[in-house]
């Protein structure tokens, strides 16, 4: 394997390209450690030694630091990985370990979401965030069944109240429609208790 290049990521990680290729990312002292120049050629088996020796340990390392401080899906954490240059072997072991330990569960995950933003936006919306994250439809649908979700003419007329003046609901029609349309909730709807807002 051919070192091509040695990229900086940022004042301590350096990106590490074999054949070409991005390899994985790697310290000062990896490179001193397995004697890295460009244009080395470097034994398969010692790459190999070094993956199983460092990088495993790493990834699994990165992602359970990036869960300390709130709930990620198994997407998050597989962007994460690959932000930092792991490969698919890698990133599909670490997310096994993280599943099999109970540290990922894209349906818990998707149960928090649905809770902190039920109140916020649209249903629509909130399933549209959650399949861009890449969690599946059939989860998403157990996760809404779990909840005990608050009636959207509720919530629309509560945002109404916290955010509008009653001069925004009757002056500025369309930039309040927009905004609700934005989180999600239906036109229809956000007319609807605009006009009962205007009738108190």
């Amino acid at each position: 394997m051919l070192v091509t290049e040695l990229k900086r990521i940022d004042d301590k990680r350096y990106c590490l390209y074999m054949d070409y290729e991005p390899y994985c990312s790697l310290y000062a002292s990896d490179i001193k450690r397995l004697k890295l120049d460009i244009g080395a050629d470097i034994d398969n088996d010692i790459m190999e030694e070094f993956r199983k020796s460092y990088l495993y340990k790493r990834a699994m390392n990165k992602a359970v630091a990036s869960l300390k401080f709130s709930e990620k899906c198994e997407y998050d954490i597989r962007l994460k990985l690959e932000e930092l240059f792991y490969d698919s072997e890698i990133i599909d072991f670490t997310i096994s370990k993280l599943k099999a330990y109970g540290y990922i569960d894209d349906l818990r995950y998707a149960a928090a979401y649905i809770r902190k933003y039920i109140h916020k936006k649209g249903r629509k919306i909130i399933r549209y965030e959650l399949s861009f994250k890449k969690v599946d439809e059939a989860v998403i649908n157990e996760a809404f069944d779990m909840q005990e979700l608050p009636d959207e003419k509720e919530a629309v007329i509560s945002i109404l109240n916290k955010k509008f003046t009653s001069d925004d609901i009757i002056e500025r029609r369309d930039k309040v429609v927009l905004f609700f349309v934005r989180k999600g909730f239906s036109s229809r709807l956000v007319l609807e208790c605009m006009n009962e807002l205007c009738r108190q």
